[in-house]
């Protein structure tokens, strides 16, 4: 994938760059002409795109087999683009997104099946996506090709990458599969700040099990940080600090905030409020992070 076109005031760092979480004027006129052109490829599926997104349409002259889809693409509003985008893309048929394009060692056969199957991805959603980078939108599409997500950071997206990879092995249980739901619905069109939250805690709770609690089957983040400070004669960090300790320090203060951040996992006398959105982001974060320390052995038993 090519890296995304910036203006060449912001590439000589004269501007930051940003990303529009709104859909921009130069988007709007393509972005509803890809829209009729997708629709029209769902046929009568185009129904199911009015219902999920309440839509009704008016009364038309029923030889005119468009209509509809002109309605779906030039009805919703601005902001409501997004959300039509994003239904469409979940009806489309494809042939695996990312993982369906042709490479460089395929041999003639697999390339010609590759593409027959690829074909709805190589017709919308490769045209889309560059679409959305050359608008530098704040949203791109999912990996699965089924959705709209915001776009992570790539810093971030390293992270959690390494992370994942690390985390890939039997002794840290579901972490990979928790760490990839938290990430994915914290950055999603329409997030689930709150279950990313739960997913982000999960992913690391899973991770630091045979680290920290082994023989607890009841362990949780926070009973392990409770024990963690007890082990420091028997963890060892990759780096260390001046007083030798700093590294665990770091650690058990990222599990705490990241434990004691949400407040919405029990009732209490008190009013509970959901995690926002920029919350979860900075969970998935902690998360990936302490992730990929203890599954990488950064840190570890002595």
């Amino acid at each position: 994938m090519t890296e995304r076109w910036a203006p060449l005031s912001e590439r000589e760092g004269n501007a930051p760059e940003l990303l529009r979480d709104q859909v921009s004027d130069g988007l709007e006129g393509p972005l509803r002409a890809w829209l009729v052109r997708a629709l029209k490829e769902l046929g009568s599926t185009i129904t199911r795109v009015a219902v999920r997104l309440d839509f009704a349409f008016y009364s038309v002259d029923e030889s005119d087999e468009d209509n509809e889809v002109f309605q779906l693409a030039y009805g919703p509003t601005r902001d409501q683009l997004w959300d039509v985008a994003d239904a469409v893309l979940n009806l489309l048929p494809s042939g695996g997104w990312e993982r369906a394009r042709p490479t460089p060692d395929m041999d003639r056969v697999t390339v010609a099946l590759t593409v027959m199957g690829s074909l709805p991805d190589i017709r919308f959603r490769v045209p889309l996506e560059k679409l959305f980078d050359d608008a530098r939108a704040a949203y791109t599409i999912r990996s699965d090709g089924r959705a709209l997500v915001r776009r992570v950071d790539p810093a971030v997206g390293a992270t959690v990458e390494e992370a994942l990879k690390a985390a890939d092995q039997p002794e840290r249980g579901s972490a990979s599969r928790h760490l990839r739901q938290a990430t994915s619905l914290a950055y999603a069109l329409n997030p689930d700040p709150v279950k990313a939250y739960s997913e982000a805690i999960k992913a690391v709770e899973c991770t630091l099990h045979d680290t920290i609690q082994p023989n607890n089957r009841k362990a949780t983040l926070g009973t392990m940080k409770g024990e963690l400070p007890q082990l420091q004669n028997k963890l060892r960090s990759a780096i260390t600090g001046p007083n030798g300790t700093e590294g665990l320090e770091t650690a058990l203060k990222m599990m705490t905030l990241l434990w004691e951040g949400q407040t919405s996992r029990h009732g209490a006398r008190d009013q509970t409020r959901d995690e926002t959105p920029e919350a979860a982001r900075m969970a998935v974060h902690l998360a990936a992070t302490l992730v990929q320390w203890f599954a990488s052995g950064a840190i570890g038993r002595v």
